[in-house]
C-alpha cells in the first residue's frame, strides 16, 4: 500500500523516479534512441522486456533446480 502512495506522490511530482514518468518518456523516444539503449519499439510500448531464451534442454533441469533451491522448494 506504501508503494502505491509514493508513485502517485512521484508521478504527481513528475519525479524522473517515477515508474510511470520513465515509462512515459521512454514510449516517447525515436526507434534510433531506443536502438542505443536496446529496447524495441514493442518492447517500449508493452513497458515490459522480452524474456531471454531458455537455456539448452540439458540445462533446463539445473536452472529449475537452482530456481526451486532458492525459493525455498527443495
Amino acid at each position: 500500500m506504501f508503494d502505491m502512495i509514493r508513485e502517485l506522490g512521484l508521478y504527481l511530482v513528475a519525479s524522473p523516479r517515477s515508474r510511470y514518468w520513465q515509462l512515459q518518456q521512454l514510449r516517447e523516444l525515436d526507434a534510433e534512441h531506443l536502438a542505443d539503449i536496446g529496447v524495441t519499439s514493442g518492447e517500449a510500448a508493452l513497458g515490459r522486456r522480452r524474456a531471454a531464451p531458455l537455456p539448452a534442454r540439458e540445462d533446463r533441469a539445473a536452472v529449475r533446480h537452482a530456481e526451486a533451491a532458492r525459493a525455498g522448494a527443495m
